[in-house]
C-alpha cells in the first residue's frame, strides 16, 4: 500500500477495503488523520541493510582470541 501524505479519504477507504478492512467512519477518519505522522516515522527508518549488518546478538565464539 503506497502511503502518499496527501491521499484523499475516499482513496484511503478504497485501499483498506481492497485489503479486506472496513473500519467504522470515526476510526477511518482517525487513521487517515494519522497518516502524515506514520509516513514521517517510516521515512526515518533506515533500509537496505544486509541480514548480517546488524546481528541481534554479538558473541565471541569459544577459543577466539581477544
Amino acid at each position: 500500500m503506497t502511503e502518499p501524505t496527501n491521499i484523499k479519504l475516499e482513496d484511503f477507504r478504497a485501499q483498506l477495503r481492497a485489503r479486506g478492512f472496513d473500519p467504522e467512519e470515526n476510526s477511518l477518519r482517525e487513521m487517515h488523520a494519522a497518516l502524515p505522522h506514520l509516513n514521517a516515522l517510516r521515512a526515518r527508518l533506515r533500509r537496505g541493510y544486509a541480514h548480517s549488518d546488524e546481528p541481534a546478538h554479538v558473541f565471541k565464539p569459544e577459543g577466539a582470541k581477544s
